[in-house]
């Protein structure tokens, strides 16, 4: 029964998908703007995914994001639902910083790259340089950039080391860094399982922004573990 559901959900969610990428392209191209595209994702596409799937989201913290000032967004990475909760439960317009092997995907990697989005090429640390320097261009320009610092999701319990590239980013452009919690969109719609889509609830917890003003290289890793263990004691509910 589950299979059969998950099969009716995909059919209503893939041509959806591919009337927003249509639309949003269309409107980038005539406003030539790309956050027009990220607003179409963000506040058209997302929330009627959540609806389809089910998914009933609480989200708190809404308090510790500050008007007018923009951050670099850190997230635990879960599921397939943590783009969608993400776009559709924070209230500022981001970037995302994707690997590139989601540029191949046929409507939403033409979608993204119109959009604006940020691939990485993690094996090839050049490119991967480049990309973070487009990524702090978007920042010192006065956008918000969101990360998964976990990298790619593995479907192990608890978080995953987190990589560096977030906390340089933060260093150089001297931006705050936003910790968020993902709690229970694992048993949803688990990563790389297509035909295991259910309804339930999920929260969506939004802890204090660390500060990144002053931080020099020789401080990086100690940033790193205090994001990490923000994030963990948002995930336990110690906020």
């Amino acid at each position: 029964m589950l299979k059969l559901t998950s099969i009716l959900k995909l059919i209503v969610l893939v041509p959806w998908t591919i009337i927003i990428v249509v639309v949003a392209v269309l409107s980038i191209l005539v406003t030539l703007k790309s956050r027009t595209g990220m607003w179409i994702a963000q506040r058209i596409w997302t929330p009627f995914i959540l609806f389809v799937v089910g998914v009933k989201m609480r989200v708190s913290g809404l308090e510790n994001i500050e008007n007018g000032r923009n951050y670099i967004i850190l997230a635990n990475h879960t599921s397939n639902l943590d783009i969608p909760m993400l776009s559709a439960g924070l209230p500022i317009i981001f970037y995302y910083v994707a690997k590139k092997e989601l540029q191949r995907v046929p409507f939403l990697g033409w979608g993204m790259m119109a959009a604006g989005i940020i691939f990485i090429d993690r094996k090839n640390k050049s490119r991967a340089i480049r990309s973070m320097r487009i990524a702090a261009n978007k920042i010192k320009n006065g956008k918000n950039i969101m990360i998964f610092p976990e990298g790619t999701f593995d479907g192990s319990d608890g978080l995953l080391p987190f990589k560096k590239g977030a906390f340089h980013l933060a260093m150089h452009a001297q931006t705050d860094l936003l910790p968020v919690a993902i709690v229970g969109a694992n048993t949803l719609w688990p990563e790389h399982s297509n035909l295991k889509i259910k309804a339930g609830h999920v929260e969506l917890r939004i802890g204090k922004p660390i500060s990144a003003q002053g931080l020099t290289s020789d401080k990086i890793d100690t940033i790193v573990l205090e994001s990490r263990q923000a994030i963990s004691d948002l995930i336990k509910g110690d906020e």
